[in-house]
């Protein structure tokens, strides 16, 4: 569908892990590699499960806890082989991890002729091709870099929380569109996505519990079922 030259341009916003998929991707993922390339690494499983016990502990942050992944279950890994994972595990997660009520959502935005825009967490290399495969048209994620002979390291900061309203603000503006000009539906599946809820001119919270769906009324936020 065409839209109006004169209408606001439309945009659907998804977040990723539990929202589009209805899994989490950062630690199958890290298991995914290890697999594939380094079995001998999945014997560290248990120090990873430990490392995410004391994330939520409270004693490092989320991108030290990431980094630290890479770290352990990946190793040095050189670009070609970080693009085969990403790959193979893109074509494992896409179709079957999508949530039919994401798969429904889509297709209503596709519809509508919204520009569909992934903005997540996840590591941009794997979430990338995820969005490719599921007719994404931008992807904003946590960025990485090559460094210590090979080993990934995240770069640009962990886009989680409201690292995520600028991030999307630098797309609007390279692609030429004032916010003004926009209408912005975003799903999130977590409050930690309140900034950008908040943000947008429809802020869809996605299979809430009884807390999510309390602050998504006192917050005007709409509520979606996914799952």
């Amino acid at each position: 569908m065409e839209q109006d030259p004169s209408a606001p341009r439309a945009i659907a916003i998804y977040d990723l892990d539990r929202t589009v998929l209805r899994h989490a991707t950062f630690t199958p993922f890290l298991i995914f590699a290890a697999r594939r390339c380094k079995p001998a690494r999945l014997l560290l499983v248990p120090v990873w499960v430990l490392a995410m016990a004391a994330y939520k502990a409270g004693l490092f942050s989320r991108e030290t806890l990431k980094g630290f992944g890479l770290r352990l279950m990946l190793g040095r890994v050189d670009p070609r082989t970080l693009d085969d994972l990403a790959s193979g595990f893109a074509d494992r997660v896409v179709p079957h991890w999508i949530g039919p009520g994401a798969a429904q959502a889509l297709e209503r935005d596709r519809g509508e002729g919204r520009m569909l825009v992934l903005a997540t967490a996840a590591m941009e290399f794997y979430a990338a091709e995820i969005a490719r495969r599921i007719g994404f048209d931008h992807v904003i994620a946590t960025r990485h870099a090559r460094a210590d002979g090979g080993h990934c390291r995240i770069e640009g900061g962990n886009c989680y929380g409201d690292g995520k309203v600028p991030r999307v603000e630098a797309l609007l503006a390279r692609l030429g569109l004032a916010r003004s000009e926009c209408h912005v539906r975003f799903y999130s599946d977590s409050i930690s996505d309140a900034p950008l809820l908040d943000w947008s001119d429809e802020g869809v919270l996605v299979d809430a519990g009884t807390r999510g769906r309390q602050v998504a009324e006192a917050r005007g936020w709409q509520v979606a079922r996914f799952a």
